[in-house]
């Protein structure tokens, strides 16, 4: 296994994930685009970046009793933006897209509608449902040719002790009913922007 694997493997373990693992995050980072653009791993910077979202996501499965699966996490910014016409860029696809920092996961719940997950998780957004990380966590502003990703102070950290700290996130949570998947993320405050 790589160093980067391994280092990264070690602090997503660290989160206490009883559902998800390192692998499964990393999994579409191979993955080309349908212009043929390849993607790839998160830079070791932002890796902490994606704790509090697959924390967020890890407490829904347990909630939900259904199997989630992770269909779009990371994506560099070349493979975000990969277009036949390269004036336009990748349609559909925000030009400052949190996936590119490293703290949105799009998913499925099996068998249920997006718009049904999509309620439950604003409604945890809404009423400040806190989270626990067993691990402190950094997060880092990314980046992009279009500008600096949307990033707002939280996940707001409630009580840092011996045994981890507490967060409410606040981001950006949408449903995609065409392809039945679910848009997730902490990118520290609530926003109408696109994804």
């Amino acid at each position: 296994m790589s160093d980067y694997k391994t280092k990264f493997a070690a602090r997503i373990g660290a989160a206490g994930l009883k559902y998800f693992n390192a692998s499964e995050l990393l999994a579409r980072t191979s993955a080309r685009n349908k212009f043929g653009t390849a993607n790839s791993k998160p830079p070791e910077k932002l890796c902490d970046n994606i704790i509090p979202t697959i924390i967020v996501l890890d407490a829904l499965r347990e909630h939900l009793g259904k199997s989630i699966s992770l269909v779009s996490i990371y994506r560099s910014e070349a493979y975000n933006q990969a277009s036949s016409d390269k004036t336009m860029g990748y349609t559909g696809r925000a030009k400052t897209s949190q996936h590119m920092a490293f703290t949105a996961i799009d998913f499925k719940v099996s068998g249920m509608d997006c718009t049904e997950v999509e309620k439950i998780l604003k409604e945890w957004s809404n009423s400040g449902k806190m989270s626990h990380s067993p691990v402190l966590f950094e997060r880092k502003a990314e980046k992009v040719s279009a500008g600096t990703i949307p990033f707002g102070e939280l996940p707001r950290l409630w009580k840092l002790g011996p045994f981890g700290v507490w967060f409410a996130f606040k981001g950006y949570i949408h449903a995609y009913p065409s392809e039945n998947f679910t848009h997730i993320d902490t990118r520290g405050m609530t926003s109408k922007m696109s994804e």
